[in-house]
């Protein structure tokens, strides 16, 4: 009897040590959960946040740089210069990074494009305090290079970092780097107004560099190193061969005409409100408060829409409201009365929806070609997307700040320049829908889970009379 007391006695002992070691193994793995879900939110958190203050520097140029290089002798075709001048770096090695761009050296990418931005973004500021005229010229420009070229960098490898840490909510990611990507945008002039009169022009490119800076020692701690197991490259020649079919092209060209506003807005609005409205320099970034206000309440509703799969159905949107908001600009050359504020706030509010209705919709258009011209590896197809994305953004806004803001501009005028803009957009709109109509890209277009569970993203079209919600 003693000897199965004991027996007993040593089993229930057994149980209930085991069962404390499941219950404590239980909660580790739980508390490693946490702290891995933790983690993958701060990523995603610094990749927005990113993207955001890249907006911010792209944008802050265009309400505040025309003024200050009036005064250091600059015309207004050197002013277009050097605030296009970061997109067209941008432009140009674009093509670079999507080429080199492997798993293995990501983040690496990633974390130089940070510091380059800081330090392009705290030179420009400094060129500020140089010499008038050429000096002048010359310095602001490299710095603006600089940025550009930090500017590949990141929109080549934000969106692949971010994405790879939640999968199986790739359209969500997507959806918060592309609206982040367009509130720095939108939100940058209002904050520069704000920082102005704290320090003169220099101050607010000083305080986002130092952000950077901080975003560059966390992008070290945080941001994941992948492994270079994953053999799926983009090759230069692979991409430039996608880059050029008409399929691609046809994406392209109309998508980069609707950035032209971007390039037009930084280069000649300020100068247009400050000439024609009589509003002074420090104030006029306020005015901007309509972009950004705009943007805010209708990016969210395109994401939710886009994740539902009308994102071919809002790029028509903005193809309509582009030229309106346009053509608006031309009409008081001839009904003097509309040159009123309220007429400049009404413009910049369908510019900021016109920024909403398209970050997320080209970019999952783009990722649809991809998928129809074969590349179904995830990395393969968003490194396509991403930079054919940044080559649309970049070169819009290039032409738009070089050659309207710029050129046409200072020759035929501003009025003349916004009409000769929006009959543009008119003739690449039916281009772009034509396109989209005989593609059969006209139906809904949706992220869907791989087969095999994998986490990975492919894109599905479907006919909106065989979908339900």
């Amino acid at each position: 009897m003693e000897l199965e007391s004991i027996v007993r006695t040593s089993s229930a002992e057994t149980s209930f040590i085991n069962n404390k070691l499941i219950t404590k193994l239980v909660k580790e793995e739980q508390r490693e959960k946490k702290a891995g879900l933790w983690k993958k939110k701060v990523v995603v958190a610094i990749s927005s946040i990113t993207l955001a203050m890249e907006g911010v520097n792209l944008s802050l140029a265009g309400p505040f740089f025309p003024e200050k290089g009036s005064e250091k002798g600059l015309s207004q075709t050197q002013i277009g210069f050097v605030i296009g001048s970061f997109d067209l770096a941008n432009l140009f090695f674009s093509f670079i990074v999507a080429s080199i761009l492997n798993p293995s050296n990501i983040k690496f990418l990633y974390c130089t494009g940070v510091l380059w931005s800081a330090t392009g973004v705290a030179c420009f500021a400094i060129s500020s305090e140089g010499p008038n005229g050429a000096p002048f010229f010359w310095s602001a420009l490299a710095s603006r290079v600089v940025n550009g070229i930090a500017a590949s960098l990141l929109y080549g490898t934000t969106m692949p970092l971010a994405v790879q840490v939640f999968p199986e909510k790739a359209s969500l990611i997507t959806t918060i780097i592309q609206i982040s990507m367009g509130l720095g945008t939108v939100i940058g002039p209002p904050m520069g107004s704000a920082l102005l009169p704290l320090g003169g022009f220099k101050t607010p490119f000083l305080v986002t560099s130092s952000c950077e800076f901080v975003l560059f020692l966390l992008a070290v701690i945080f941001m994941p190193v992948r492994s270079s197991s994953h053999k799926a490259k983009v090759k230069a020649s692979d991409y430039m061969k996608f880059f050029f079919k008409y399929s691609t092209m046809s994406v392209v060209i109309p998508s980069s005409t609707l950035f032209f506003t971007s390039g037009l807005r930084d280069s000649a609005y300020a100068l247009y409100f400050e000439k024609e409205l009589g509003l002074p320099q420090e104030t006029i970034g306020y005015i901007f408060i309509a972009l950004s206000i705009s943007y805010l309440l209708s990016g969210p509703a395109v994401g939710w829409l886009v994740g539902r799969g009308f994102g071919a159905y809002i790029i028509a949107v903005a193809f309509v409201i582009a030229p309106i908001s346009t053509f608006m600009l031309y009409m008081p050359s001839f009904l003097p009365a509309l040159e009123t504020l309220a007429w400049a706030l009404a413009v910049l509010s369908l510019n900021g929806i016109t920024m909403a209705t398209l970050f997320n919709p080209s970019y999952l258009i783009l990722e649809k070609v991809a998928v129809n011209q074969g590349y179904m590896d995830s990395q393969q197809r968003k490194t396509i997307a991403a930079s054919c994305f940044n080559v649309i953004a970049a070169s819009g806004r290039t032409i738009g700040s070089y050659f309207f803001g710029g050129f046409l501009n200072d020759n035929i005028g501003f009025y003349n320049t916004c009409l000769i803009y929006a009959c543009m957009l008119v003739v690449t709109g039916i281009w772009n829908l034509l396109f989209l109509f005989s593609n059969g890209l006209m139906g809904r277009i949706y992220y869907l889970p791989a087969d095999g569970g994998s986490g990975d993203v492919v894109l599905s079209l479907t006919n909106s009379a065989t979908h339900s919600f």
